[in-house]
Parts: structure tokens; C-alpha cells; sequence
């Protein structure tokens, strides 16, 4: 009996980091799509999607850009646009899709930690006074943390972000300033269409050229069987 009772107290303990194991699950984001408008001092003016396989995550939200964002606020000739890190701060979600299945947008998915997005480097605004768009190189904050579901379905989950990317801003010029126009932070690992056609392209030129080297050496081997049947 006793034998039987230490048995089953290893297997609890063997088992043990198993059942902890699958507590939070892993998810991979491939594009990341964060849209920026003007903000008018009250309301929402972020757009993002996050999208990877299985997933389809999108919702709407703010930043804190009343200084360079706001048409209350236009912006001088020759004032440099400095790099930022703001905070998305989510008002809902639109739509929960993870691991392949959909949830509730408006009450099964929440996000525990903070959707920040970098923007480093700075841009000068022209002197002279014309319309401009800039770019700089960005950089989303990763994991995000969260979970989906309830009761049986829930379900703690970290969101893996790829690097990099960058965030564009348009700005018109008026009456000798600059107001914000609109802004998109994009990244992605999904190869474009043209590279995979690239890379189609690369593998059967490599197929051939391995094919036409096995034909050489079959008929080279055959010319010395035959060369070898004669003298024979």
C-alpha cells in the first residue's frame, strides 16, 4: 500500500510542470498595421490590425500626440518631429481571432500589458513651406500579453511582434504652418508577392540546372560503356 501510495505521489509531482506547461500559449504576429489620424482633442484616432497564422486581431484606440497631432495645435516651419514611444490605448475590439478561432471582440479578449510602438530618429519639417512625407524606422514592443475566452475557453496568451518597421507621416502646409495629416505604422515578415515569384523563379533555375548535370553524366557514362563494349 504504501509502494502504491509513493507512486502516485511522484507521477503528481512528475506531472506537475506538464499541467503548468499549457497555461499561456504562443502566437505568432506577422503584419502589424497601425493607422494614426488627426486628433480633434477628445475620441479615438488609432486604427491597428494584428495579423498571423490563425490570427485577426483589429481594433480602434488613442495616443497622447496633442503637441504635433492635433489640427488645434499646427506646427511651425522648420520644427523638428522628434522620435516617440506612445502607448495605444485601446478603446474596443473589432475583432478576436486567435489560434483559429473567433471570440467575442467585445467581451472575450483584453490585453494585460502595454501595445506601445517606437518611432526614433526625427524629421525636420520643411523651411520652405510645401507638403511632406517622412518616414522613420520604428519598432513595435514585444510580447504583448492577454487572454481570450472564459470559463472552459480561457485562455492566457502572449503575442510574439516581429521587429522592425516603420511609421510615415503626411502634413499639409496652410497659412504658414503645418497641420497632421495622417500616419501608418507598418511592419511585416510575410514575403511579397514579387519575392516569392523571385524565389520561385531561383529554385527552378537551380532544379534545371541539376537536371541538365545529371543528363551530362548519364551520357557520359553511357559513352564509356559503349567506348568499354567495343574494346572488349
Amino acid at each position: 500500500m504504501k509502494r502504491f501510495k509513493w507512486t502516485i505521489a511522484i507521477l503528481l509531482v512528475a506531472l506537475m510542470p506538464c499541467a503548468y506547461a499549457d497555461t499561456i500559449s504562443n502566437f505568432t504576429i506577422t503584419q502589424i498595421t497601425v493607422l494614426v489620424g488627426p486628433n480633434y482633442g477628445s475620441g479615438d484616432n488609432v486604427d491597428f490590425t494584428l495579423i498571423g497564422p490563425g490570427t485577426n486581431i483589429t481594433g480602434i484606440g488613442g495616443i497622447a500626440c496633442f503637441d504635433w497631432c492635433s489640427p488645434l495645435n499646427p506646427v511651425s516651419p522648420g520644427q523638428v518631429f522628434p522620435g516617440f514611444a506612445p502607448q495605444i490605448f485601446i478603446s474596443n475590439f473589432n475583432t478576436a481571432m486567435v489560434g483559429g478561432k473567433n471570440y467575442d471582440p467585445n467581451a472575450d479578449i483584453a490585453f494585460t500589458s502595454g501595445f506601445f510602438i517606437g518611432v526614433f530618429g526625427s524629421i525636420t519639417l520643411p523651411a520652405n513651406g510645401s507638403d511632406v512625407t517622412a518616414c522613420l524606422p520604428g519598432n513595435a514592443e514585444s510580447p504583448i500579453t492577454g487572454f481570450v475566452g472564459e470559463g472552459p475557453t480561457f485562455t492566457q496568451m502572449n503575442l510574439t511582434l516581429p521587429a522592425g518597421g516603420s511609421f510615415c507621416t503626411a502634413w499639409n502646409f496652410a497659412d504658414g504652418q503645418y497641420t497632421f495629416v495622417q500616419g501608418k505604422f507598418s511592419v511585416s515578415t510575410v514575403p511579397e508577392p514579387g519575392t516569392v515569384g523571385l524565389m520561385g523563379s531561383g529554385l527552378v533555375a537551380v532544379f534545371g540546372a541539376a537536371l541538365r548535370k545529371r543528363i551530362a553524366t548519364g551520357a557520359s557514362r553511357l559513352a564509356d560503356f559503349r567506348s568499354f563494349g567495343r574494346r572488349t
